[in-house]
């Protein structure tokens, strides 16, 4: 079982290249998620992926972080996969609140023929790179510090002196990476079959103390709206502060007659039509004004219906880049 791990920011774009990744290489992996709290957005994503005829699995890992709260269930979980489905591949997707080098760290002792690792990937948004470096330092610097290849998302229409600024940034702190310093989409078939085929150096880190803050997340099961213009009108109230200070936002949600995906992170959000019949929508921030978001997307305020999850997590809230809708 070869074993991928595609880290970054939340927000950054991780679920998007893992799509892509599975339709170039037209690879069928199991796939482990790692989601806050009682949230599967990004893993229902992962199920419309376009694999074929080939079965794809997704497993969600949602009991807290694998890089340092759980780390021992997450490692009995990827012996489980291994022992029980036997995979060639298996792709772990973590939160993007946790030091890769202590997620690496927990694998070691798994790491032994037939089990092998490849190069960890790391996806970064180039636009919102200065911004979260200087909020969240360490964080960031560990995620690409050890990461073999570093890749830049939602770049499409960056101008090249942001791309060349942050990839000087990057080899500032990873020389011996290798970065991919235009939007991913474009690299050709051998590229991207020698991400599923190149296997990683020994590794040689160790568990490091992971910087915490306290961050609540509250997950809504039963919301809805009567029109685009209140989940407009509630997104931009969340970039105010009017909920507290909301550094991340996802979710799907029926508005009228249609399901509508929303994302928000570092100042910015889309909305698009959503595949996804589901109902979910996830806040994460500090001094969350979980009575007010419950009124304003029309949830029923009781403890079957709204959520509220608090813990330390790693202090490492990453970018989401979207077109402001």
């Amino acid at each position: 079982m070869k074993i991928l791990i595609v880290s970054g920011f939340l927000g950054a774009g991780k679920t998007t290249f893992i799509k892509e990744l599975i339709r170039r290489t037209g690879t069928a992996p199991v796939i482990l998620e790692n989601e806050y709290g009682n949230n599967s957005i990004d893993a229902g994503e992962l199920r419309n992926a376009d694999t074929g005829d080939k079965k794809l699995e997704v497993l969600e890992f949602m009991e807290g972080c694998v890089c340092c709260t759980m780390k021992d269930s997450f490692v009995n979980s990827v012996f489980t996969v291994f022992s029980g489905l036997s995979p060639e591949y298996l792709i772990i997707e973590p939160t993007g609140v946790g030091r890769l080098s202590n997620i690496l760290s927990n694998l070691k002792p798994l790491l032994h023929d037939p089990v092998t690792l490849l190069n960890p990937i790391v996806v970064i948004a180039p636009r919102s790179y200065n911004q979260n470096m200087m909020e969240f330092e360490a964080l960031y610097k560990d995620q690409i510090a050890h990461a073999k290849t570093v890749v830049f998302s939602k770049c499409e229409n960056e101008d090249a002196e942001v791309l060349a600024a942050t990839e000087k940034a990057v080899k500032e702190i990873n020389p011996e990476a290798e970065i991919i310093c235009r939007h991913y989409s474009k690299q050709d078939d051998d590229w991207w079959r020698s991400v599923m085929a190149l296997p990683s150096d020994n590794i040689d880190v160790e568990e490091t103390e992971t910087a915490k803050d306290d961050f609540s997340q509250i997950t809504m099961n039963h919301a809805s709206m009567e029109n685009p213009f209140q989940l407009i009108q509630l997104l931009e109230d969340c970039l105010r502060g009017q909920f507290g200070h909301i550094v991340r936002a996802k979710g799907t949600i029926p508005v009228g007659s249609e399901t509508l995906r929303f994302d928000l992170a570092d100042g910015l959000y889309s909305i698009s039509d959503s595949p996804e019949a589901a109902n979910q929508c996830v806040f994460i921030g500090k001094d969350i004004d979980r009575i007010g978001l419950g009124i304003r997307t029309g949830s029923l305020f009781d403890g079957r219906n709204l959520s509220m999850n608090k813990k330390i997590i790693n202090r490492n809230m990453g970018s989401k880049i979207a077109m402001r809708a």
